[in-house]
């Protein structure tokens, strides 16, 4: 019995290995960083040190800022480096965040214990797994970057453990916890995510592995691959990005100030936190078992389709004054912003090839960080001014909608030297 169980284990295609380490990784570093948790200790600050809404988000667009222009250098390190060291050293960073965090008493302290966070949660996290998922596959692509980035929703599903060690033990306390955890798992979690070498690539394309729950055809095939300055040629090179960015406001208001609002119309913090777990849960399923359906139809229609879901969702959030409609706007926004995700990155993949993924996604960044740049100042400015959220939710969710139609004109790029588009899953 346990002979036969080891045999179908070890029978399983390693990127199926590496994308459930990516899984841990985002799950544990970018969910603690960009995750319901991140509100919570939003709200203990303000609610310990009566700062401002527009101060501490001050914060959040500065390491907005921070994150966009690191991400060319993250990328061209990944491809460098790899992305079993990338995510080692943003765990380690990351969590020297966390204790900093714990110890803050001024607004500068905060500033600084953000910027170290996000440089880690950088370093180690989206472009180092999503590039090291985009090796490993080619046909299944985007179910196992929906694998991966299922880590993402599941870093919400921790919010209630930790508003609870927030209300029993200090938001101090919840800080040095989350730190002492990115330590522990940073070595064995970021080993996994070695890049398949030479042989192996070779060997993957050659023959068909034998996988106890995926179908065969599942190895690397042969892909024309686009170097940076041809990829910067191409309309779809810009167009993907700036859908992104749009998509970005609704998602980066949720993360900041989804559960402050939630606090404001009424609802308790651990039961703002148990509304983003809910949401993590949904959002979990739906990049786990969603995710086939961006392998299976064209992915810029997709986009567009979740792009509206996830900005009626905030819609919905914007007028919610009960506990039931943020239910709803839950499973609206967690069946968007989990469907859109995977596909967002597939299709750089499928579009442009493996060996400058990891730079190409990180030239995206500098477009895509706008909106999380804006969008955390803007709410917080509105709210101080308007003491309300609704309209900047509203304005939010417009730009996400509007933006969704943009993926649309991003047509397939040539395959270098051809006239021919390069065919999908190739």
């Amino acid at each position: 019995m346990a002979v036969g169980l080891r045999t179908r284990i070890q029978g399983i295609y390693r990127g199926w290995w590496v994308a459930a380490a990516g899984f841990g990784v985002l799950a544990l570093l970018t969910g603690a960083q960009s995750g319901g948790s991140i509100g919570l200790f939003f709200v203990a600050l303000l609610q310990q040190f009566g700062w401002s809404r527009t101060l501490l988000s001050g914060a959040f667009s500065l390491v907005r800022i921070e994150g966009s222009f690191l991400g060319p250098l993250e990328g061209f390190l990944t491809d460098r480096l790899g992305s079993h060291q990338m995510s080692l050293i943003g765990f380690l960073v990351a969590g020297s965040g966390f204790f900093v965090l714990s110890q803050v008493s001024h607004p500068v302290h905060f500033y600084v214990a953000m910027l170290i966070i996000t440089g880690g949660a950088g370093l180690g996290s989206y472009i180092p797994v999503m590039a090291a998922v985009n090796w490993w596959f080619s046909r299944h692509r985007n179910a196992a970057i929906g694998l991966a980035m299922a880590g993402f929703s599941m870093g919400a599903v921790w919010s209630p453990l930790i508003a609870w060690i927030i209300i029993t033990h200090g938001w101090r306390t919840a800080a040095i916890t989350i730190g002492v955890v990115l330590w522990a798992v940073a070595f064995p979690l970021s080993r996994v995510l070695r890049r398949p070498s030479a042989d192996q690539l070779t060997q993957y394309t050659q023959e068909a592995v034998v996988s106890s729950s995926i179908d065969a055809a599942q190895e690397p095939a042969m892909e024309a691959d686009f170097t940076v300055r041809q990829a910067m040629r191409t309309r779809a090179f810009w167009l993907i990005p700036l859908a992104a960015a749009a998509n970005g406001f609704t998602t980066t208001a949720v993360h900041v100030h989804g559960i402050p609002h939630m606090v404001e119309i009424g609802l308790s913090l651990q039961t703002a936190g148990f509304a983003m777990a809910l949401f993590g849960i949904i959002e979990v399923c739906m990049r786990v078992f969603g995710s086939f359906i961006g392998d299976r139809v064209d992915k810029r229609y997709a986009i567009l389709a979740y792009n509206t879901l996830q900005a009626l969702g905030v819609v919905v959030l914007a007028v919610a004054h009960s506990l039931p409609v943020v239910l709803l706007f839950t499973v609206l926004f967690a069946v968007g912003h989990g469907g859109r995700g995977p596909i967002f990155v597939s299709i750089r993949g499928e579009f442009y090839g493996r060996n400058r993924f990891g730079t190409i996604m990180g030239i995206g960044n500098l477009i895509t960080g706008i909106s999380g740049v804006a969008t955390p100042l803007v709410l917080g400015i509105l709210f101080d001014n308007q003491g309300t959220y609704m309209p900047g939710l509203l304005g939010m969710a417009a730009i996400t909608f509007i933006g969704g139609f943009l993926i649309l004109f991003a047509v397939r790029p040539t395959v270098p030297g051809t006239s021919e588009p390069q065919p999908a899953g190739a």
